[in-house]
């Protein structure tokens, strides 16, 4: 449930100065559609969505172009993250940054989530958005896309660019704009929007490295999601960490625990552009790479801690979200 007004929300933030670049008024636009009384309204998931996805296409419309949401990036990549930034650019090297960036950008936007996943061949920065009474309109991922690309680049301090961008929109019968924006192969018509990158970026050193600001970062993190409570993912997320080490978290446990029906977490998630399975493997992706990194477990501690009924599975699980097998990220941590 989001309990943030529109004003204050990252994704709002950002479009509105993606939007000025363009003299376009997004405030205007919004309060055209007639469903907000203010700025400071407070709305559902699903709302958002389709008030975001009417937004970009008035302002496609207005400028007759198909691609706008490439050309109306923040002036600055990290202006959506707010206060959160700091976490991010504290982190020692770009897999932390984007695990950590994983880890808050659903709780800041109701509507957006990213998810840092690991294969042996390519890491792919996953981008999941809500949609509103239909699929989330291709200018809204061409305008996030375009933001993490930029954000990337940003505090690596390289032009680091993709190896393949994969986008749910149909392709367009010019994809020259695409093309040359990402310069990267597109395939379009995916399941879902990933940058795909090589995995060499993920040890680069970040030059914000501060691990006082990050301590400090993530301390303040925790207070505020605790004080917000958090979007339903992160409430989610909480639970299931608790149920792990029981086994399987059970969706109807999770449910009970959060006072609603699993059909209603069903629906609500669904909202949110995720399932309750997708959460359950993100959250025990990010307890596996605590664990690893701080190497104070053995692979069959940690496959029982995570809630895995079989080291096997544990191991199957490691190669699917980093590439590699548990006890080789134990020596690398």
């Amino acid at each position: 449930m989001n309990t943030i007004p529109l004003r204050q929300l990252s994704a709002y933030r950002a479009m509105r100065d993606g939007f000025l670049r363009l003299d376009i008024a997004l405030d205007d636009i919004l309060m055209a559609t007639g469903r907000l009384k203010t700025l400071d309204d407070v709305l559902p998931s699903r709302e958002l969505a389709e008030l975001f996805d009417r937004a970009w296409e008035a302002a496609s419309a207005q400028c007759n172009d198909p691609a706008i949401g490439l050309k109306m990036t923040p002036r600055q990549p990290m202006l959506g993250l707010g206060s959160m930034a700091h976490l991010v650019l504290a982190a020692p090297d770009i897999k932390t940054a984007l695990l950590q960036l994983s880890r808050f950008t659903g709780v800041i936007s109701p509507t957006t989530s990213v998810a840092l996943d690991i294969t042996d061949r390519v890491c792919r920065i996953t981008l999941r958005l809500a949609p509103g009474q239909r699929p989330a309109v291709h200018h809204r991922y061409d305008f996030m896309g375009a933001t993490i690309l930029h954000g990337v680049q940003w505090i690596s301090g390289q032009q680091l660019m993709p190896l393949r961008v994969c986008h749910p929109m149909a392709a367009p019968e010019c994809d020259a704009p695409w093309r040359e924006y990402f310069k990267a192969p597109m395939a379009f018509g995916a399941p879902e929007f990933a940058l795909e990158y090589s995995l060499d970026i993920l040890s680069l050193p970040m030059p914000t490295a501060d691990p006082s600001i990050a301590d400090l970062s993530e301390q303040l993190a925790q207070r505020w999601l605790a004080k917000q409570g958090g979007n339903l993912v992160a409430q989610v997320r909480q639970v299931v960490s608790r149920e792990l080490s029981r086994g399987d978290p059970r969706r109807e446990h999770v449910a009970a625990a959060l006072h609603m029906s699993e059909r209603t977490l069903q629906r609500r998630l669904h909202e949110l552009g995720t399932t309750f399975n997708d959460v359950v493997d993100d959250t025990r992706r990010e307890l596996a790479q605590r664990y690893l990194s701080s190497g104070a477990s053995s692979p069959t501690e940690m496959s029982f801690a995570l809630g895995f009924s079989d080291p096997s599975n544990f191991y199957r699980a490691c190669k699917r979200w980093f590439g590699r097998s548990p006890g080789e990220l134990r020596l690398e941590g």
